[in-house]
């Protein structure tokens, strides 16, 4: 059974208020189709259809204080409780303790520990590892994760080559942004369908979907309502390409934050876990998936005995 986690970063699971949440505001009809018809809101965790079902996920994890990325993420990545492990929610770049925690052990390193292959399927531009090299810039606790797993990040190179996406799935902000004007071009279909493809090469992969962070901060809701309306065609497109009868599509987040525009600050919403994939891989996210902490040891277990 192969996994391909799609990580949205700063997603909650917020109420039906049209004002504050641009779940609630706007039709996606290609989550909504995995919703049986509901939106993406607390009112609709527990939600079953014949593809899939939506979870409520604590985000807090019995630590004062709101969610935090790098200890949220490395929480997700270790199934440890890193906040508790660290003393508090913290991020969102990776103090010592959390690297810590991410070298001795992740869910790139245990699967390839265990002869699985695994990979992050986001590209990064050449002024990214610069500023890494450099010591100018840390990076957040998915990449870390990976790095600390003896994975290469993937480069403008591999983006060009087929290999990669980039974070805006489409390529147009590598062109216009970035200034590689080389950059391959996809609508968001077709990034859905390339994210299939993409993730078919391995026995996990995960694709950080960061954006949805950034627009919460900055309470935008036009934007945001543009770019979940993207991120819904990107959905349609990676459905259309997945054998939905074998493996699985696990979304989810580390903490809130999207789902709630009146305030730039996080959430201490739960956070959604979308499945999507066979009966039995649900049923058994059903039975153990609770917490940020639950989500590894499921992943191991879909991926070694799926």
């Amino acid at each position: 059974m192969r996994v391909l986690f799609l990580f949205l970063d700063g997603v909650g699971l917020g109420p039906s208020d049209a004002e504050s949440n641009p779940f609630a505001r706007t039709a996606l009809p290609n989550l909504e189709r995995l919703l049986g018809g509901r939106r993406l809101t607390f009112e609709a965790a527990g939600v079953e259809t014949a593809i899939s079902c939506l979870l409520a996920l604590d985000a807090g994890l019995g630590v004062d204080g709101l969610p935090q990325s790098a200890t949220g993420q490395a929480t997700l990545l270790t199934g440890k409780n890193i906040p508790r492990l660290v003393g508090e929610h913290f991020g969102p770049k990776p103090n010592a303790r959390v690297r810590q925690a991410l070298q001795a052990g992740n869910l790139f390193s245990w699967l390839r520990g265990r002869g699985r292959t695994a990979a992050l399927l986001n590209a990064y531009p050449e002024a990214y590892f610069r500023h890494l090299n450099s010591g100018r810039r840390l990076p957040g606790a998915v990449a870390m994760a990976a790095r600390l797993a003896g994975l290469e990040l993937m480069t403008a190179e591999d983006l060009f080559a087929g290999r990669a996406l980039s974070a805006d799935f489409t390529g147009k902000g590598w062109r216009e942004r970035l200034g590689y004007a080389q950059t391959p071009l996809f609508s968001f279909d077709q990034a859905g369908r390339q994210l299939a493809a993409l993730a078919q090469r391995y026995d996990f992969s995960l694709f950080e979907f960061w954006i949805s962070d950034v627009l919460g901060h900055r309470q935008d809701m036009d934007e945001a309502v543009a770019w979940l309306r993207r991120l819904d065609q990107v959905l349609g497109g990676l459905l259309a390409a997945w054998n939905v009868e074998r493996d699985v599509i696990l979304i989810t987040s580390d903490h809130g934050n999207l789902e709630d525009l009146s305030s730039r600050r996080h959430t201490a919403n739960p956070v959604p876990a979308l499945i999507v994939g066979p009966p039995g891989a649900r049923a058994l996210a059903g039975q153990r998936l609770r917490s940020l902490q639950d989500v590894a040891p499921l992943i191991l277990d879909w991926v070694e005995n799926g």
